[in-house]
């Protein structure tokens, strides 16, 4: 989902990726330098891989009504995604922008709604203090703390994390590439005979294994299309993300 909004006071209509996975949010480095902000060395966490990065502090940040200001961000060059998706950005506006206020997502009308809203679906908490919302979710019988994530479209499980107890008929290995994230990966295809989320069941054909990558706050990420989901909407009051199908 891309929304328009703008960094800073002086540029307008800016393209930014919805994306629940992002803690903090991203800027592209192209605009670092045109906004004339000041960075410093860091790294970000990128499907399970620690890649060198650096911080900024955006003076401000406008989303529709939602606006931060003297907002801690992540610098990365955009680049390859931008050109995945055939579109400039200017960043990923996760949820420690997003949860300023309530929200919808709605994927088939292709908008985003803010204000009071009704709430439906499956209800995830959202941790305030990490700006990610994170459920539990069963592959048959194996539990995983699962990231929801609005920036990805397949059910992607970190190898490390699983190193203990390994995980059965693993096939079809090959590279993958991110967009945040270059380095040269390895995933396998696992084949879940059963997904079960707050006890509801969902089939998927086909789901991914990384090996060697590892994140301690989370086993995964649970893209909200991959199963399905047409409708994410947040409730500031209560600090509750909701998946609808």
């Amino acid at each position: 989902m891309v929304a328009v909004g703008q960094f800073g006071d002086t540029f307008e209509h800016q393209n930014f990726l919805l994306d629940t996975g992002a803690a903090p949010s991203i800027i592209n480095a192209r605009l670092v330098k045109q906004l004339g902000l000041k960075t410093r060395a860091s790294t970000l966490s990128a499907a399970g891989k620690v890649v060198p990065t650096q911080t900024a502090i955006v003076p401000e940040v406008e989303l529709g009504p939602v606006r931060a200001d003297f907002l801690p961000v992540q610098v990365h060059d955009l680049s390859r995604l931008e050109h995945e998706l055939g579109i400039p950005l200017a960043g990923l506006i996760g949820l420690d922008v997003l949860s300023k206020a309530s929200f919808r997502l709605d994927y088939e009308n292709e908008k985003i709604e803010f204000g009071d809203l009704p709430h439906k679906g499956i209800p995830v908490p959202f941790d305030a203090r990490t700006s990610l919302a994170v459920v539990t979710v069963t592959f048959g019988s194996r539990p995983a703390r699962m990231l929801v994530d609005t920036g990805s479209d397949r059910i992607l499980l970190f190898g490390g994390n699983f190193e203990a107890i390994g995980w059965p008929e693993l096939r079809n290995f090959s590279p993958l590439g991110t967009s945040l994230a270059d380095q040269e990966m390895r995933v396998g295809e696992f084949f879940p005979s059963d997904i079960v989320l707050a006890g509801q069941h969902f089939r998927k054909d086909k789901a991914y294994f990384l090996q060697g990558s590892k994140d301690s706050a989370f086993d995964g990420l649970l893209g909200v299309r991959a199963l399905g989901f047409r409708v994410v909407s947040y409730d500031q009051t209560t600090r509750t993300l909701y998946l609808q199908k």
